[in-house]
Formats: C-alpha cells, structure tokens, sequence
C-alpha cells in the first residue's frame, strides 16, 4: 500500500468512527460511540478496520481505496455474514474470470500453439504451465 493510500485510510477510519460516533445518528440506538481499534491492510488497495464501541462490542469494515485519478476515495462497508458468504462464491468466479481474460493479452501470434500438450509439440519445451493450456484455440 502507498504511503498517501494508507494514511488517507487511517483519515478515513477515523472520521468513521465519529461518523458511527454521533448520538444523533439513525439507528444508533444505543448511543455507541465508536473508535478505531485496528487497520489492516489485507490489498495495494483494500483494508479491514475494526471499530471497538463504547459499550465493549466490537464491528468490522471492509474499506475499498478507489484511485480515481482526479479525486481517490474510501468506501467502506460493515461486514456481516452475508457478505462473508457472497465473498466467499465471487473468489472462485473471479479466478474464472481472469483465467478467461489472461489469453485476451495477447495477439494471435503470441498464443500460437500454447494451447496445445508437450506431447503434441514433440517436445519442445518441458512443460507449459496450465494457465496457458487452456487458451482458446479461437484467439
């Protein structure tokens, strides 16, 4: 994570908090006041903040950097199960889909005979990682 990246997420953590923080604020119905327990970056772009309320309970958000290139942004969300579970199907369909697109890199030419075995090849190289094995042969 950039040096400019993490302290604008620590800036956004803590206005958060006092977001989270005021009396007044819709479905507050504890009156929490909220702050900043801990950051953690898990991405060059992403990040978890643990918020600990004033009565001991404690939130989690999944903080997301936008870098806009006139104006960079945080958004963030309160994790709970259900985004859990909807992260947890996207990881697969994400690989699906990069493994889909990674041969869309290249011209014709570049992929010619990558989607074809070692054994087809006679040879001629050792072994062709898998990823390339499974470019369309219509590229």
């Amino acid at each position: 994570m950039r040096k400019d990246v993490a302290i604008s997420l620590k800036n956004k953590a803590i206005e958060t908090a006092n977001k989270f923080s005021n009396t007044d604020r819709v479905n507050n119905f504890n009156n929490e006041s909220f702050k900043v327990c801990e950051i953690m970056p898990i991405s060059a772009q992403g990040a978890y903040v643990i918020f600990e309320k004033s009565t001991g309970k404690r939130a989690i958000a999944h903080f997301i950097h936008v870098d806009h290139p006139k104006n960079p942004f945080w958004q963030y969300y309160i994790i709970g199960s259900q985004h859990l579970l909807n992260l947890n199907v996207l990881t697969d369909k994400y690989l699906e889909v990069e493994q889909h697109n990674f041969p869309f890199n290249f011209n014709k030419k570049e992929v010619e005979g990558l989607d074809t075995t070692i054994e087809e090849r006679n040879g001629q190289l050792e072994e062709v990682p898998d990823v390339l094995r499974a470019i369309p042969k219509h590229i």
